[in-house]
């Protein structure tokens, strides 16, 4: 063990991640003070990198900094769909954290946890503006990773009863609704993707892309007051469909690039960013009927609000391994 000084940084495994036992509502408290300071002119993102990798393979990376507290960071990733046959995630990032007065490399964060926490909180933080307070169901499209973080976010802070899941594998929804009703909620899965929009309050789309349902959802099946949060980019949706939506929202201007050759699956324009939302200079929604979506780049910021949080509870913890540098 190096102790802890100039000449070391902090390396957190993914077992070291989760003994820090940082909790969904800490990680939520982060991301809203980050976005807050965004919207105040105080944090600062970036353009997603991006590296063909061959094929449907790709290596990509985002980042953010923030004045207060001080810190920048970088999360590097490769996106390789083949990984599922060698039995290993097709998404495996890591988190690089700087402190923003030298720059200097403080730790390296192990981040497939991260991700997908941070994922579902950005849409719940969308949600709380953007959906009705009374939701009670929610759908969703594709039941993989990310499917079950944002179930289990929504969960505990929505007024939730009841979950519709579809994916291309029937088994897997059934999976999936399995564990939700031993959370609770009444839940069934169904074979057609717009059972799990029709009579829905919230949807949440996380259909990989390539996928066989990339691109066949229409937003036209959306009914009035529904909100969809589309963690896969919009690339879930039929893209002339989604001018449907009343009101679009961004987490990420810079990350959002829109129309032909764009990282989203989407023409534009966006209504607000989430930062405005959260700092209240636009509203979410002003009328129960509106149908509004977040369509996500998935910011690098977010990633830097939780990975600072993660980093200073296993300073506090005495969690990780010490690097000499």
């Amino acid at each position: 063990m190096i102790s802890t000084g100039p000449d070391s940084l902090l390396y957190l495994s993914r077992a070291d991640v989760a003994a820090c036992g940082v909790t969904p509502e800490a990680l939520e408290d982060g991301l809203t003070q980050a976005f807050r300071r965004r919207a105040a002119g105080r944090a600062w993102s970036h353009r997603k990198v991006t590296i063909p990798a061959g094929g449907r393979n790709v290596f990509r990376g985002k980042g953010g900094v923030m004045d207060e507290p001080a810190f920048g960071a970088f999360k590097w990733f490769g996106y390789f769909p083949g990984n599922e046959r060698a039995g290993l995630p097709d998404f495996m990032p890591t988190i690089l954290l700087s402190e923003a007065t030298t720059g200097q490399l403080v730790a390296i964060i192990e981040g497939i946890w991260i991700s997908e926490i941070r994922t579902a909180l950005i849409s719940l933080i969308a949600a709380r503006h953007m959906a009705r307070p009374e939701s009670r169901r929610i759908g969703f499209l594709a039941c993989g990773a990310q499917a079950r973080s944002h179930l289990a976010v929504f969960s505990k802070a929505l007024p939730l009863t009841e979950v519709v899941a579809y994916s291309r594998r029937i088994e897997t929804a059934e999976a999936f609704a399995r564990g939700a009703r031993e959370a609770g909620l009444e839940a069934r899965a169904v074979t057609d993707p717009r059972e799990a929009i029709a009579g829905c309050d919230i949807v949440v789309s996380s259909i990989p892309h390539g996928a066989t349902a990339t691109g066949q959802l229409d937003a036209g099946w959306v009914e009035p007051g529904t909100f969809v949060a589309s963690v896969d980019l919009g690339f879930g949706w039929r893209r002339d469909s989604l001018a449907a939506f009343d009101r679009t929202v961004t987490d990420d201007h810079e990350q959002s690039t829109t129309g032909p050759g764009g990282t989203l699956n989407y023409d534009g324009p966006f209504f607000a960013e989430l930062s405005e939302l959260v700092a209240g200079a636009k509203p979410g929604r002003e009328s129960p009927a509106e149908r509004n979506a977040l369509i996500f780049s998935g910011t690098g910021l977010a990633d830097l609000a939780a990975a600072v949080i993660v980093y200073e509870a296993a300073r506090a913890k005495g969690i990780g391994t010490w690097l000499k540098r």
